[in-house]
Parts: C-alpha cells; sequence; structure tokens
C-alpha cells in the first residue's frame, strides 16, 4: 500500500491582528524525507509512521508537512503557496493507494473562511475518487459539510489538553489502512451545533463535562455504535458563517453514524452551561499568594492573551498589575510578554545594566499602551528550547532572541517574537525554575495544564482583555448565524432542526 502523508495545520483568531505570514509557518516545516525525522516528535505525522511500521505491507510515502503557531487570518499569498507545495509533492508521490492528512480544522485566510475544506478539495480532485483519504482533526476544529464530503473518514483528539496528538494520526492510519484491506467501507455524519463553549473549563480528565462526553464518545465506540467518534468543541475565536460546534461519526452505515452523532450531539447541548469558567482578578492571586499555606506557584492564566489561541502575546494589563499592588517587593513572579523592540533595546544596554524600557501593546495596541519600567537586564538568550511532556515532546521552540529583566522579585521574560507560553521549559531556558516562584504567568487557555503537571495544580484563569478572551460578549462576532449560544440563551435546539 502506497500510503502519501502530509498536512497543513494553523489554528487561526479572526480577532487577532497578527496576520499569519510564512515565518508562522516555521514552527514545524518539513518537506519529503524531512517528515520521518517528525518519528521522535509527539504529534500526528509520528502516529502515521508508527502504524506504518506496524504494518509491513503499508508504506507511508512523505509529502509535505507543516505546522503554523496560531496568529490571525493567514495570509492570502501564503496560503497559496503552502497549499501548492503540498499539491505538487503529492503529485510527485503518486501512485497512491491512500493519503492521510494531518489538518487543524480551525484555519481561516483572508478570503476563505474554509481553508481545510478547500485543501481536501484540492487533494481530492488531484487524487479521484476512487482513493480514499483519512484526515485528522484537533478537538477544536470548525468542522464544515465540504471538509465531510470530501474525504473518507474523520479522527479527532480526545484530550484536553491535547496530549494525544500521535495516537490520533495512528488510528486515523490504522482506519486508512482498514479501509485498503476491505475490512470497512465506512459512513461519516456531522451534526453540527450552533454553540460555542469556554476552553477554560473543557479540560477532559476529571468529572467535568468533556470529560463526561469523552467517556460517552468511547462507550459508543465500545459498543460498536461507531468506529470513530469524535467531539469537536470548536475554537470560539472565528467569525465565520458556517461556525459552531459538532459531533462526527464514522461507523459502519449512514443510518447508524446519524443516529450516534445526533446522540453525542444532543449530550453536547445539554452540557453547554457546564463549561462556563469563573475569572479571577490579579489582586485575588497576589492575596492568594500571601495567604496561602501552601508551597509551590499558583500558575495565573492570562488566557485572553493566548499565543496558542492566535492572540499576539504582548498584552502588559497583568504586568502593570502587579507593580501598582507592589507585589514584586514581597513576591517571586514570573511572566512573559512579547515585545522585540524591547528585546533590542535590552540587548543594547547589556547584561547586569539597569535601565527604562517600555514593554508591551506594541503588537495590538487595541487594549491599552506601552508600560514604562525601570528595570535590571539578567539574561540574554537565543530563546531556543526543546518542549518537555504535555506538548508535542520534544520539538524545538523558538521565542527569537530573548531578554530577562527584573525589577524586585519581578522576573519578566521579553520574547522577540510571539511563541506558545505554556511550558516550564520556556522560563528553564532562560534559568528560571517556575517550581521555586510564588506566582507564574501563563498564556494559555487549557495547554498549560498538562504542561506544568508536577509543579502545579493550582491554577486559575484571569479576567482581562485580549483577541482570545473567554469573555465572548467583548468580541465584535458579525457573521454567526443566530440564534447561537451563548449569545442567545433562550432556546432550544434539537438535532435535524440545525437549519
Amino acid at each position: 500500500m502506497r500510503i502519501l502523508i502530509g498536512g497543513i495545520m494553523q489554528e487561526s483568531n479572526t480577532f487577532s491582528p497578527a496576520r499569519s505570514t510564512m515565518d508562522y509557518f516555521k514552527t514545524v516545516y518539513a518537506a519529503g524525507d524531512e517528515l520521518k525525522h517528525m518519528k521522535y516528535v509527539q504529534s500526528e505525522i509520528s502516529g502515521f509512521l508508527r502504524a506504518g511500521e506496524e504494518h509491513a505491507e503499508a508504506d507511508m510515502i512523505p509529502t509535505f508537512f507543516t505546522h503554523a503557531l496560531a496568529a490571525g487570518r493567514v495570509v492570502g499569498e501564503v496560503y497559496e503557496q503552502l497549499k501548492q507545495t503540498l499539491l505538487s509533492a503529492i503529485r510527485e508521490a503518486l501512485p497512491a493507494d491512500g493519503v492521510l492528512l494531518a489538518l487543524h480544522g480551525a484555519m481561516a485566510v483572508e478570503g476563505n473562511d474554509d481553508a481545510e475544506g478547500d485543501i481536501i478539495a484540492a487533494v481530492r480532485e488531484l487524487v479521484g475518487d476512487r482513493i480514499p483519504i483519512v484526515i485528522s482533526l484537533d478537538m477544536h476544529a470548525n468542522v464544515t459539510r465540504r471538509m465531510v464530503q470530501g474525504v473518507n473518514a474523520i479522527v479527532g483528539y480526545k484530550t484536553y489538553p491535547h496530549v494525544d496528538h500521535a495516537d490520533t494520526g495512528y488510528r486515523a492510519a490504522n482506519i486508512l489502512i482498514a479501509i485498503l484491506k476491505g475490512a470497512y467501507r465506512p459512513s461519516i455524519a456531522m451534526v453540527k451545533l450552533p454553540l460555542i463553549v469556554q476552553a477554560e473549563n473543557a479540560q477532559t480528565d476529571g468529572d467535568g463535562p468533556m470529560g463526561r462526553l469523552i467517556r460517552e464518545a468511547r462507550a459508543g465506540e465500545r459498543a460498536g455504535s461507531a468506529l470513530v467518534s469524535s467531539l469537536f468543541i470548536v475554537q470560539p475565536w472565528l467569525d465565520i458563517e458556517e461556525m459552531g460546534s459538532s459531533a462526527v461519526v464514522v461507523a459502519d452505515t449512514p443510518e447508524q453514524a446519524q443516529r450516534e452523532a445526533e446522540r453525542l450531539a444532543s449530550l453536547l447541548w445539554q452540557a453547554r452551561e457546564e463549561f462556563r469558567v469563573s475569572l479571577h482578578t490579579v489582586r485575588e492571586m497576589v492575596e492568594l499568594a500571601e495567604s496561602s499555606p501552601e508551597g509551590g506557584p499558583i500558575l495565573m492564566s492570562d488566557s485572553a492573551d493566548s499565543s496558542g489561541a492566535g492572540a499576539t502575546g504582548d498584552s502588559n494589563e497583568v504586568l502593570a498589575e502587579l507593580i501598582g499592588l507592589r507585589a514584586h517587593e514581597r513576591l517571586t513572579i514570573l511572566l512573559t510578554i512579547v515585545d522585540p523592540e524591547a528585546v533590542r533595546q535590552a540587548i543594547a544596554l547589556g547584561i547586569g545594566r539597569t535601565g527604562r524600557l517600555s514593554l508591551g501593546r506594541k503588537l495590538d495596541p487595541s487594549y491599552g499602551h506601552p508600560l514604562e519600567v525601570e528595570a535590571y537586564v539578567r539574561t540574554i538568550s537565543d530563546g531556543l528550547y526543546t518542549f518537555g511532556k504535555g506538548f508535542y515532546s520534544n520539538m524545538q521552540a523558538d521565542m527569537g532572541p530573548c531578554a530577562v529583566l527584573t525589577t524586585g522579585k519581578l522576573y519578566i521574560l521579553v520574547m522577540g517574537k510571539t511563541a506558545y507560553t505554556i511550558a516550564p521549559e520556556m522560563y528553564r531556558s532562560v534559568g528560571l525554575e517556575p517550581a521555586s516562584a510564588d506566582l507564574v504567568l501563563v498564556k494559555s487557555a487549557n495547554q498549560f495544564r498538562a504542561c506544568f503537571g508536577g509543579i502545579s495544580d493550582r491554577s486559575y484563569i484571569l479576567d482581562t482583555r485580549g483577541s482570545s478572551t473567554p469573555n465572548f460578549s467583548k468580541l465584535p462576532f458579525t457573521k454567526l448565524k443566530r440564534p447561537f449560544y451563548p449569545f442567545n440563551e433562550d432556546f432550544e435546539w434539537q438535532p435535524g432542526k440545525e437549519g
């Protein structure tokens, strides 16, 4: 079996001013045999390759794969270049018996709200109708009818924080292999809900709403109601027309798939209120840290400025409040901010020197102004580090040139470019230890929980401003078809009546 593997992944935020240029796609950019080196990174591609190693009859043929940091809409020319690179690699690798694509499912392009649907349609046109295509998707995918119509099976993550990238790729590959062997002739059903929920309270471990829903999906699979069931609580910072959460089921018959998709979608709708999250002030965090007898840090999530959700990461709101409360005189605090100009100023100033620097709100000035801070330059770094457990393990991350500034007991990691701010390794790479701090800032809705496991289980979501805020009422949605939850709470939805 010649199985072509590849993909293009990005989660877009249409409220973010940061246009997704080619630089964003350099997080992972691999062509041809370079994909084979990804077997050491816990990703969908490594899952594809693992399945190929276990099935001697399946030859995994690498084409092209790129994974971008989340940001605003992808620049149109950049998207076309990436799409043509993938199509050219697939064309050169033909003939094929099947295709495996790793996609996110929530990529929005300038002039195109359904990038994944467009990619799938282009690949389908290239390989023809008889070649099965199976795709993997992030749990926060916005699944569209065009996506469903163009593939033979869809496999989504079952964990959040996401730690099953590789397992998802492995499951997708095994389904494709089974299709090629004639063991499956699957049908797909999607039920779309007029619904977005807060990502901050959607973790799949424990007794929360998403944990229960995933257990229901697994139970249906074990009972034979589905080959694969996926629940997609869409990335909510998308203002597009075909928007909403969904249940997608792959089963033996169309009737079976539709019945199970409706069951799971109904359960998600019933649980919608349970996703609401409590938001906290910086003052509350300071008071808690000062009064808490427990050791170890308190994790503060500035989710509204989450670079993993497409925000710019340059908010100085938390920094300003901490300094205003004089918390840095009493507590050890670690904080991040993206500001390439401030990094250049710190490098020019030099290690061991003190100066006045302007920090933050240069990339997204819509929520405030730069903050003047008198600080000591403690460290200069190239900004490279490797993820540990919890997110694409063993993948290298790049924060760009960095500087650590200190004022009192406050340590500010100033990044030269936007990067994932979810892992303790980012602090450790510049000589800071999160486990020894009182307060640690992360800019992440939920993924940080897996990365910081073992360091602290005390985490709180802050009530701050930004383009990835959990307070959806603060965002200017214009394209959603109403009624839509949570903007219209007094309506009842039922499967089959979603319009």
